[in-house]
């Protein structure tokens, strides 16, 4: 059953049907959340809060988008709440909860470790629009119509967006090295 299907069937009061939903979606959108708020528990109450709200909403969605970017739309409008309410609040940094696989390497490891650490620091410097689409696009895997949608944007200023994005992170990278 497609989406589409299923939030018909919920705007039928099928609450088995928004279940579906939530197990297609609650993945993704919990990984895009923590991505931008990089505190895990923060994270799982926000997704919690998506959810209820997108089930409390669902029948004033009208499919001018897909289920899928609607709830991306509301998940950033729940992180900006978030931020705005947390305003001096220290995060906790994802490289200090993510779990690494041990290597026959320790050295490999801390390597790894040294470059995706650079990698989220150099994501997080990027220009707010711009951070939004290299999330949408690299690790929610969105397409630039479907990141255009999200965000409110046009579909070409998703990718120029994400064009502008990889070369101020080429150019961070190359600076580095140096």
């Amino acid at each position: 059953m497609t989406d589409d299907q299923l939030v018909e069937r919920v705007k039928k009061g099928d609450t088995k049907a928004f279940e579906e939903l939530v197990i297609r979606h609650q993945k993704s959108i919990y990984y895009f959340v923590l991505r931008l708020l990089k505190n895990p528990l923060d994270a799982e109450d926000t997704v919690q809060r998506i959810f209820l709200l997108a089930y409390q909403n669902i029948k004033g969605f009208r499919a001018d988008s897909t289920f899928k970017t609607w709830i991306y739309r509301i998940g950033i409008n729940q992180c900006h709440n978030y931020f705005r309410q947390n305003k001096n609040r220290e995060f906790i940094s994802v490289d200090n909860i993510l779990v690494t696989d041990s290597k026959a390497d320790p050295e490999e490891d801390v390597s790894d470790r040294e470059r995706l650490s650079y990698l989220q620091k150099a994501v997080e410097r990027l220009p707010y629009k711009q951070r939004m689409v290299v999330t949408l696009r690299i690790y929610q895997e969105l397409s630039f119509e479907e990141i255009g949608t999200t965000l409110n944007i046009g579909t070409n200023s998703a990718k120029v967006n994400f064009h502008h994005a990889l070369e101020k992170l080429k150019n961070w990278i190359k600076t580095e090295k140096r």
